[in-house]
């Protein structure tokens, strides 16, 4: 049996991290979510950071997505830019192309995490 991923999804839509939790939250994913206007100072200092990769939704401002990226530093980030973003400059952050489609988003945390396709 796999240990459990734990990924955890920044979104300021519930609906998104709704749907990407439905989808990835399998045997092997444990998932769980952090509305991204919730992102205060205190916020980066008491989150608990035991998790495996952070998943960014497009939405969050630049400023805040750098700020997660220092606190996860050392863990995978996937990113969900829009068509037109200009921040796809940092090799060590995944980024997913839109429209974004959940297949995708799953291959890509199976690759990173080196888990078989069934």
């Amino acid at each position: 049996m796999l240990r459990e991923i734990k990924v955890h999804i920044f979104s300021l839509k519930p609906g998104i991290c709704g749907l990407i939790k439905k989808s990835i939250g399998s045997s092997n994913y444990a998932v769980s979510c952090t509305n991204a206007t919730d992102l205060t100072d205190n916020f980066f200092e008491e989150f608990d950071s035991n998790v495996d990769c952070i998943i960014i939704d497009k939405d969050i401002e630049n400023n805040t997505k750098d700020k997660l990226k220092r606190k996860f530093n050392g863990i995978p980030i996937i990113c969900l830019p829009s068509l037109d973003s200009e921040n796809l400059v940092d090799n060590r952050v995944k980024y997913i192309s839109e429209p974004l489609k959940l297949s995708e988003l799953v291959k890509t945390l199976d690759e990173i995490f080196d888990i078989e396709s069934n």
